[in-house]
């Protein structure tokens, strides 16, 4: 069977493809059309994954679309659905009259035929939990998912055994964590569903409560069923017809809202901080609450934007609910899609789940060295093909030189995993500011990740034992006696969001790191995403030597070649 998801519209368009229960393809729009956070049709990517297993359109048994806009359509306000504007309307307005003459029951899903061509349209809320817990390592688990809203839902608690996905209640928009936190991402400046991570990594310069805590807590009640918040401070639900998401009783509550672009105060950080800290106060009280509704299992697997969150994920070993947890490397709205596919396989293959963990996320368009040796040519770039081309970038790397990654598929996903990356050095502190300089052009206050070796990462982190963190997902402290030997990926607080590298799944990345902690006696590297301030992750080795030439990059690794400035 052959699955094409797509999601349009929202946030990060993206396409996935599963043939036979396997992920086979997936990217975000973003990477084909080069604009940051694209929300057009996905096309390309969809296209792309299409070609990249020599399949056409009409090879497809399933076109899937993870939401599904009946549970809109007798909410909707009538100023959408007027007079037709063309006959191409009727696909839409005849469903949309008809379902609201019937005002039947909701369902979770709709379809739509023609010839052999089946578009399904499945509720959003299901398909993050199908993200989650088709690529966890659970035979059971618990499901929790939170973000800004599906159709009608911003949380969905249930559970999985073996191929079936059950829901047992949801909280109903406007009540939304996810919209909670981009309220205030809003307040502080910066842009809601897009900056929520600059805000986590605001948070972390205020760790003790202050004034704001009990004051930002008061905005929601905790219930048996979920939480209530105080709408009264809130305007994000008025779906774009005021400037804020947030009402100007939150003004008079806090203080003025910061500018964007104007200087961070303690203030800042403080409002930063103490909405943090309710937020995991809050996603604590919606665990306990999906382990009463749950099947008694000790897993529990989170899924949606707000599992984004990898200084709350760092904290789930530690927080004594459940003994297991999994996150996938999108459990946000860029990999819904991915969750999409994989629902429709189970729920309409008829097939035994196939029970294993995801180990990787590289999913994306990938290039032989025979073709990036061409495009080199092409550009008429000169490049070497060093022997040991590890250690000769280890020892560049432990000199100081930044150096642009280019190996294998592309990763799916907001992060780099060691296939589109930077990296450097990153025991001195100062490396950090080098970077944001010279490369990334972003905001000083925001932290690089470490990526270190998976058998070494229990020495250098405070991490469980046989924990892996392959997708970034989890933010940990920095062991004591490393602190000093990490300054540039040893953020504020002391702590790193790690990435474990393990040889079978990325082995040259792992050999690179490996010939590092050789020179420098540290199994780590600084890895960030390859790309400059507003723009996309690099796809094609043509975008990773625009970048590289457009930048303060060193050397540049385009599989086996090496290029220098």
């Amino acid at each position: 069977m052959k699955i094409l998801a797509v999601y349009p519209y929202i946030h990060l368009s993206s396409s996935a493809l599963l043939i036979d229960g396997e992920i086979v393809a997936a990217s975000p729009e973003e990477r084909f059309d080069r604009q940051k956070m694209s929300t057009a049709f996905p096309i390309k990517s969809a296209t792309w994954c299409l070609k990249s297993q020599g399949l056409s359109w009409e090879d497809l048994d399933m076109i899937v679309v993870p939401w599904n806009p009946m549970r809109n359509i007798n909410y909707a306000s009538k100023r959408w659905v007027n007079e037709m504007n063309w006959r191409g309307q009727l696909l839409s307005h005849v469903p949309i009259q008809i379902m609201r003459a019937m005002n039947g029951p909701l369902l979770n899903e709709m379809e739509v035929k023609w010839g052999k061509t089946r578009i399904l349209y499945m509720n959003h809320h299901e398909c993050h939990a199908a993200n989650g817990f088709y690529l966890s390592p659970f035979e059971e688990a618990d499901i929790l998912t939170i973000d800004g809203h599906g159709e009608d839902e911003t949380c969905f608690f249930g559970y999985g055994k073996g191929n079936v996905i059950t829901q047992k209640r949801n909280v109903i928009y406007p009540h939304s964590v996810g919209l909670f936190y981009g309220t205030f991402t809003d307040f502080l400046g910066f842009t809601p569903d897009v900056d929520e991570w600059k805000v986590m990594a605001l948070s972390s310069f205020n760790l003790t409560p202050n004034g704001y805590d009990k004051i930002i807590r008061n905005l929601i009640r905790f219930t048996d069923t979920g939480f209530e918040l105080d709408l009264s401070y809130f305007d994000y639900y008025t779906f774009d017809r005021r400037p804020h998401f947030f009402h100007p009783k939150l003004v008079e509550l806090l203080g003025p809202p910061r500018k964007k672009d104007e200087p961070i105060t303690e203030r800042h950080y403080e409002i930063a901080g103490a909405m943090q800290r309710v937020f995991v106060e809050t996603v604590t009280h919606l665990l306990k609450v999906t382990k009463k509704l749950g099947c008694g299992s000790k897993n529990v697997v989170l899924s949606g934007g707000a599992a984004m969150n990898s200084v709350f994920n760092g904290l789930l070993d530690k927080i004594d609910i459940y003994d297991n947890s999994s996150i996938s490397s999108c459990p946000d709205d860029s990999g819904v899609a991915v969750g999409a596919a994989l629902l429709a396989w189970y729920r309409y293959s008829g097939k035994p789940r196939k029970i294993q963990e995801q180990l990787h996320n590289y999913w994306g368009p990938s290039y032989t060295d025979e073709e990036l040796k061409n495009v080199l040519k092409k550009f008429k770039i000169r490049f070497e093909e060093p022997e040991n081309l590890s250690h000769e970038i280890a020892v560049e790397l432990a000199n100081g030189k930044l150096v642009g990654w280019f190996q294998g598929a592309m990763e799916f996903g907001h992060r780099a995993l060691g296939n589109r990356s930077i990296l450097a050095d990153p025991r001195d502190a100062k490396t950090k500011d080098v970077v944001n300089a010279a490369v990334k052009y972003r905001e000083s206050f925001r932290p690089f990740a470490p990526a270190v070796l998976a058998e070494r990462a229990e020495e250098i982190f405070d991490l469980r034992p046989g924990r892996k963190v392959r997708f970034m997902e989890r933010v940990v402290p920095i062991r004591e006696h490393w602190k000093d030997k990490l300054g540039a990926v040893n953020h504020v607080d002391g702590t790193g969001r790690v990435q474990t590298v393990e040889r079978e799944l990325n082995p040259r990345f792992y050999d690179l790191i490996n010939e590092f902690g050789k020179i420098t006696g540290v199994p780590v590297l600084l890895n960030t995403s390859y790309n400059l301030n507003g723009e996309p992750i690099v796809m094609t080795p043509e975008h990773a030597i625009r970048t590289f030439f457009s930048c303060g990059l060193d050397i540049l690794v385009l599989g086996s070649c090496v290029v220098r400035k």
